[in-house]
């Protein structure tokens, strides 16, 4: 996700500008709204820019702070109809997260989605399953919805919602008629009995079924497509298969979370070091709580709670190495999230810094932290220099390179398997 030569900061900006546009949809007549599509275009700009206040300071160095609570998914919605047979579902039925998504065959962004839903149904097979429950507004969005029912029953339903989903921008203004002779040349090119299929499309129980639908996503109050729900909450920003994976990856550290802001204390009598053990040796810090305390002391407290424990090195350069978040995204958190004080000097220019690093914005820290092995050069923008390395460099230097991913088959080589903080 790192790419050489561009700076850092622009990828701290990225997941903060997306969570604060709302993403495009289509409304109830499966057109998209025109001030949803602005959104989403400056949202691909990369002139755009957003301008947000600190969300910690000096004066309130800590706030209750949750990616998944507070910005990706609303409360659980009791009125989602449970999971059932009748429902269309790829994934296993064990998932540990049911990604229910209602969608039209003739909204664009529905169709755009569709791949994204494959991509991260291949990434993440054995814990997540989508259900997949259609919306009709009428005309060629209703016979489409007939024609998946008529082919779930030959077994040809994934066949016949990908090709109206990969094809919507031919069929979309057919007339009926030949919109049902396009279909039924489907049907043909699946193997299906296509009059079988021409009996089923337009038989009772395929429409009741489709009447069925209709009525509960009134009685749930849907306005738009794709609306989508994780585990019941629905889901309401940027549609990517980054952000979904983060979501997936951060919610998997729920049982981790340590709560709402501690009581710390700043009160340092003594010097601090910090003893990193990590799978290939230990690396000794020392610790500026003059300089910094606060990010000294929820440093210390985030230690003392096990927080770091098993940590792995989500990404190792030859400029630095990064860690400190169970989740490996980067965006993950202990529930909280705190203020540091920003470095006088803006630059990395050395090696052995230790550093709080944060992808939100400033005042969103949540413990995760940079040990630089040289000067960085593809970093830019506001940072806490906490700490400098006094013993380990060669453990330091000696991690293996390992790029951002958030692929769960990208292996980890490196790891922090405690962090210990001590009085000189």
């Amino acid at each position: 996700m790192f790419r050489k030569g561009i700076p850092m900061r622009k990828y701290m900006v990225v997941f903060l500008l997306l969570a604060i546009l709302f993403t495009a949809a289509c409304s109830k007549t499966g057109v998209a709204d025109a001030t949803q599509v602005a959104s989403e275009t400056a949202g691909d700009s990369e002139a755009a820019e957003a301008t947000v206040a600190p969300f910690t300071s000096a004066d309130e160095s800590c706030k209750p702070y949750n990616l998944i609570d507070d910005l990706l998914l609303q409360p659980v919605d009791a009125n989602v109809p449970a999971v059932t047979d009748a429902d269309f579902i790829e994934g296993p039925a064990d998932a540990k997260y049911t990604i229910t998504v209602y969608s039209n065959f003739t909204c664009s962004h529905c169709a755009n989605l569709e791949p994204i839903l494959a991509q991260l149904q291949t990434l993440f097979s054995n814990t997540v399953r989508i259900v997949f429950r259609y919306v009709t507004t009428g005309g060629n969005s209703n016979v489409a919805a007939q024609a998946v029912e008529a082919a779930n029953i030959q077994g040809k339903f994934q066949e016949m919602k990908n090709v109206l989903f990969e094809n919507q921008a031919t069929w979309y203004s057919y007339s009926e008629d030949d919109f049902r002779d396009w279909l039924g040349e489907q049907a043909a090119s699946f193997g299906m009995d296509v009059d079988q299929f021409d009996t089923d499309i337009d038989s009772e129980t395929t429409l009741n079924k489709v009447t069925e639908n209709r009525t509960g996503v009134d009685e749930l109050g849907i306005y738009g497509t794709p609306t989508i729900y994780v585990n019941n909450r629905q889901y309401t920003q940027t549609r990517s298969v980054a952000t979904f994976a983060i979501m997936l990856d951060v919610m998997d550290i729920s049982d981790q979370l340590l709560g709402d802001c501690p009581i710390i204390s700043t009160d340092f009598t003594k010097d601090l070091q910090a003893v990193i053990s990590t799978s290939k040796g230990d690396i000794v810090v020392d610790l500026y709580e003059d300089e910094a305390p606060n990010t000294v002391a929820y440093f210390q407290y985030l230690a003392e709670k096990g927080w770091y424990n098993n940590n792995n090195i989500i990404i190792s350069t030859a400029e630095y190495s990064i860690s400190g978040d169970p989740s490996n995204t980067l965006y993950g958190g202990p529930g909280f999230a705190y203020f540091n004080e920003l470095a006088t000097d803006q630059t990395l220019n050395e090696e052995g810094l230790l550093v709080s690093f944060n992808q939100l914005g400033t005042g969103y820290n949540t413990g995760i932290f940079m040990l630089t092995k040289s000067a960085v050069t593809d970093f830019t923008g506001e940072i806490s220099i906490f700490g400098k390395v006094i013993e380990g460099m060669d453990v330091l230097n000696a991690f293996t390179d390992r790029p951002y991913s958030l692929d769960p088959a990208e292996p980890f080589y490196d790891s922090i398997t405690s962090i210990t903080i001590f009085e000189k």
